[in-house]
């Protein structure tokens, strides 16, 4: 009888054993074996850790978005790794068919990939902080909220009207979690470097603040799109703006345009003029710049107001042709002429 229940003993251990390396290989299997794929095949895949995520929130939100085959591989890996107190939230770059302890171990080692956020035109502020809330964590109702805040926007130095002047194009890296703040935060730090004493010096040596060169550089932007034409641009409206054949007013069109919202007119006319009268932003009817921006300034428009070239020239009218480029005149009489054979050959090209 002894002998016996040893034998039933041993069978039980052998099978007992068998579990186990069973379940020892099916384990190791699900951990470490390839687990995570992409739905579209690509071979390295992006997935956002949110701020506050935890552990069940990033497995649900691996399961949501990719083809994961053993989601217990993962609630394996991230308790044996101890994810639940070492989760930083990002952007972190997954492989094709990466196991669960690589995607955990990568998770856990807080290695973020970064993001290319590209500024480059807008007419208004809104227009940025949309496309920073589709490509960061910062969200645009707590961008608008801060952007909105009196308090925390003076002490970055902006106001309403030339917020925009924040946002300088070029592009940038962040790290995807970016709060709003921060984002700001940045920009504010990018401003202050890109204005530099050697450019605040220029700025103050034409009577303007940094804010009103960029002001007057969105003009310049929307006249032409000839870098090298600018300065001379500049030119005009500084003289405008000191002279007294124009009484001191800019008389822009781009900015009877942003008055009136309306970006597809082609020819700015009397009647539209008219319309604009009550806008801050009609440089017909106000002497001076407008309260802020048109546009998004560029870096080239605001070194050309910087370096604006000087000369006679107080006014300026596009040449009848498809080049881009203007003539310009020192009187009106001149500068009716040019006017004149523009306005001929927009009606001959049917514009």
């Amino acid at each position: 009888m002894a002998q016996k229940n040893q034998s039933k003993l041993r069978g039980a251990i052998v099978i007992l054993a068998a579990v186990l390396v069973v379940a020892g290989l099916y384990t190791a299997r699900i951990v470490f074996g390839g687990n995570i794929y992409s739905n579209s095949g690509q071979e390295k895949i992006r997935f956002a850790v949110e701020t506050g995520s935890t552990v069940d929130n990033i497995i649900d939100y691996l399961e949501k978005d990719l083809n994961v085959k053993h989601p217990k591989g993962l609630k394996i890996a991230a308790k044996v790794l101890d994810l639940e107190h070492h989760i930083y939230p990002g952007l972190y770059e997954l492989q094709n068919g990466m196991s669960a302890f690589e995607a955990v171990r990568l998770f856990r080692s807080g290695k973020r990939a970064t993001v290319r956020l590209s500024i480059t035109n807008a007419r208004h502020y809104e227009e940025v902080l949309e496309l920073v809330s589709e490509k960061l964590e910062a969200k645009y109702e707590d961008l608008i909220f801060l952007t909105n805040n009196r308090q925390f926007m003076d002490s970055l130095g902006f106001n309403k009207a030339n917020t925009i002047c924040l946002f300088l194009p070029d592009t940038y890296e962040f790290y995807w979690n970016t709060s709003a703040r921060q984002f700001l935060e940045r920009m504010a730090k990018e401003y202050s470097q890109f204005w530099t004493e050697k450019r605040r010096k220029k700025a103050s040596n034409i009577g303007l603040t940094p804010q009103q060169v960029m002001t007057l550089a969105s003009i310049v932007d929307q006249e032409t799109r000839h870098n090298d034409e600018k300065p001379r641009i500049a030119g005009v409206y500084m003289n405008r703006l000191h002279g007294t054949a124009t009484a001191g007013k800019l008389q822009a069109d781009p900015t009877i345009k942003f008055a009136l919202n309306d970006f597809e007119i082609k020819r700015v006319r009397k009647g539209h003029i008219e319309r604009a009268k009550t806008s801050p932003y009609s440089t017909y009817e106000h002497k001076g710049l407008p309260p802020g921006p048109i546009c998004l300034p560029s870096k080239a428009g605001i070194d050309a107001v910087l370096n604006y070239e000087h000369h006679g020239f107080y006014f300026f009218c596009a040449q009848p042709n498809y080049s881009g480029y203007s003539n310009f005149s020192t009187t009106f009489e001149q500068h009716r002429n040019y006017a004149t054979a523009y306005q001929k050959w927009l009606n001959q090209e049917g514009f």
